[in-house]
């Protein structure tokens, strides 16, 4: 190789690391100018506003209406999970109940290219069956949390629930959950 060249290469070397190094320092500054929560629109994390219906137990045989305005991912498996860890959290009527006990978190969701959402409930107790209770019950279960994320999210045609990283045939013995369910409109009671 003749020195020019090597030169040449050289300094093509320092300008693509002081260009990587410039890139950086502009990145960290405008971090810390926005703050650790603020990312730029488009980008990787990115998070947006949005008004949400969650669906939570109400009183009798039918699920509510539960308006909010939340700051999700604009990512879909990312706003999915959010929408089931606000649902987890629990209603903030108190006339509306939490679908399922305290302990039970959203560990992830996994959307496929056909519109199935697979979210991964998991418990602090390895191996713990879900709830117990009645047809009812367990439809009201099973139905805020599938109409919280189908009827939120366009992408998410249906949804599996997997709990403790198993698709179980059922979480109380009367509803089919071994497969993607489509939200049941149905079930949400109509407002006055």
């Amino acid at each position: 190789m003749s020195g020019r060249f090597r030169l040449v290469l050289a300094l093509a070397g320092a300008v693509a690391v002081l260009a990587l190094v410039a890139a950086l320092v502009a990145w960290w500054l405008h971090r810390r100018a926005g703050g650790p929560g603020d990312v730029e629109a488009g980008g990787p994390g990115a998070t947006v506003e949005v008004e949400v219906d969650l669906y939570f137990p109400g009183e009798g045989t039918s699920l509510a209406r539960e308006r909010r305005r939340m700051r999700v991912p604009e990512d879909a498996e990312g706003r999915l999970l959010a929408l089931a860890q606000a649902v987890l959290g629990g209603p903030r009527s108190p006339s509306l109940l939490a679908p399922l006990p305290s302990g039970v978190e959203a560990r992830g969701v996994y959307l496929t290219a056909g519109g199935d959402a697979y979210l991964d409930l998991i418990t602090a107790e390895e191996g713990a069956p879900p709830p117990s209770g009645g047809s009812t019950a367990e439809m009201l279960r099973v139905y805020s949390l599938v109409n919280s994320l189908a009827l939120n999210e366009p992408r998410a045609r249906r949804v599996a629930l997997v709990w403790n990283g198993v698709q179980r045939e059922t979480f109380s013995g009367h509803l089919d959950t071994s497969r993607p369910l489509a939200p049941h409109p149905g079930l949400v009671e109509r407002r006055r």
